[in-house]
């Protein structure tokens, strides 16, 4: 008896990656995901055994994705305040190219769903604490404010992921204009490679001793 294909499970994730932003972690049935693959439920079942088993491979994967383009960012040359820079743009980067999962898995994690809750156990506290450690560079070495590193961490890390979201919001709202302008041009503005560069600037200014003149 033949093996089912060994791609059947990537066209399931993906399947799933593609209808997160619309469904939610709720949606991701089984029988709707296979539905979304074009195969079988059964390949479902054979492939991950339960729900629970194939939410979690399926955050793992999207974790993944932004696990390397964080850990690209902390390595290379530079003092820390320039692998910081580069970390906050990937952190930005990363989260318009997903800006729709990523709203789903913070309305999710607020909103106190299982899954969400075990996947932010599990991995928060290794990205959280490689973005401590590298803040922690960046006060030894007097490029951020001697404030307690958490607290550099979230005003950073939140100034960067914010307009992703709130992009998401604009569009969702069902308005055609904001602030005077068309929704899609604003997001287009606040989303730009430029206006990232610009905001991690801003937070490194922000972040930098009261008194200091950093350079951009």
């Amino acid at each position: 008896m033949s093996r089912p294909s060994r791609h059947l499970d990537r066209r399931l994730i993906a399947a799933a990656r593609a209808m997160l932003p619309e469904t939610g972690l709720s949606g991701l049935s089984a029988r709707a995901v296979a539905r979304r693959a074009g195969v079988n439920v059964g390949m479902f079942h054979y492939h991950f055994k339960s729900k629970e088993a194939f939410v979690r491979r399926v955050l793992g994967e999207v974790y993944e994705d932004f696990r390397v383009s964080f850990r690209d960012a902390a390595a290379g040359p530079g003092c820390a305040r320039d692998r910081l820079r580069r970390v906050l743009t990937a952190y930005a980067f990363f989260g318009r190219r997903h800006r729709a999962v990523y709203s789903v898995m913070m309305r999710e994690l607020l909103n106190g769903s299982g899954e969400m809750v075990a996947f932010a156990r599990a991995n928060i506290p290794d990205q959280g604490g490689e973005i401590l450690r590298l803040l922690e560079e960046c006060r030894r070495e007097g490029s951020v404010r001697d404030l307690p590193v958490p607290a550099l961490c979230l005003f950073a890390m939140s100034s960067m992921a914010l307009p992703n979201v709130a992009a998401t919001a604009f569009e969702r709202s069902g308005r055609t204009k904001l602030f005077g302008q068309g929704v899609r041009k604003l997001n287009e503005m606040i989303l730009s490679d430029e206006m990232i560069e610009t905001r991690a600037d801003m937070v490194l200014a922000a972040l930098a001793p009261v008194g200091r003149k950093r350079k951009g």
